[in-house]
């Protein structure tokens, strides 16, 4: 689909999973960007390999690292890149848009203000009162994975990404952002979305969606998304 300049192809697309999380959360919207004949990768980002004791060790540092070693193994076969980050995946792309490959930036339930109480009281409501087991047992699951380790190198990350948004040191003036967000996103408040489109200082779409929850890839809002981002790649 992409025509090639010289030896190289034209775009590669790089997805970034979560905190905590793996594949799964981004295989939805991989294996359609590929249906429709993109060239489309993941990486799982050190410690996220189902071993507790692996991600418990492993630092934002490593994370980053993790980003920066795929960005460079495509940037020897294509000449731009798309980099979509899930949630934390989004505060790693926001590190890495100063590449001059990256020339596209899409930021899906990325935070910057954590957990929205609202919902998250009605889900525990839910939960205890209307024997909604399902919605307990999320919370629960999400409690198990991480440690009190992991949590401060992802606190660790999310603040140094809020200081380089706000320091207004990132140069995107040349590149192209969307950011999509569920607006009942439990983990993500909602307002993460206005803050990245106002702090980014670049051409930004942004698409709020009504209902939906974190796991944008896995919910509701699946093929919405998946249709925006691909517009916005083929249009940009």
């Amino acid at each position: 689909m992409w025509k090639k300049v010289g030896y190289m192809k034209e775009r590669a697309i790089l997805i970034i999973h979560g905190f905590g999380g793996n594949e799964n959360e981004i295989l939805y919207l991989h294996e359609h960007l590929r249906q429709n004949k993109m060239d489309s990768f993941w990486i799982q980002l050190t410690g996220h390999d189902g071993n507790k004791q692996s991600f418990s060790n492993a630092t934002s540092d490593q994370w980053l690292a993790d980003v920066d070693r795929k960005l460079e193994e495509l940037e020897q076969e294509y000449t731009h890149i798309t980099c979509i980050g899930f949630s934390m995946g989004g505060l790693l792309t926001i590190q890495v848009s100063e590449r001059k490959s990256v020339d596209q930036l899409i930021l899906c339930s990325t935070p910057i203000y954590l957990y929205n109480a609202n919902v998250i009281l009605q889900d525990i409501v839910q939960g205890l009162f209307y024997k909604k087991q399902e919605k307990l047992d999320y919370y629960f699951r999400s409690a198990k994975t991480a440690s009190i380790r992991s949590c401060l190198q992802f606190l660790s990350l999310l603040k140094k990404t809020k200081k380089k948004l706000k320091r207004k040191t990132l140069t995107l003036s040349n590149k192209k952002i969307l950011i999509l967000q569920n607006r009942k996103d439990e983990t993500t408040y909602y307002k993460s979305a206005y803050y990245l489109a106002k702090a980014s200082n670049a051409q930004v779409s942004l698409k709020m969606y009504e209902n939906g929850r974190h796991q944008l890839f896995l919910g509701e809002n699946k093929n919405l998304a998946v249709e925006d981002i691909k517009k916005f790649i083929l249009i940009n």
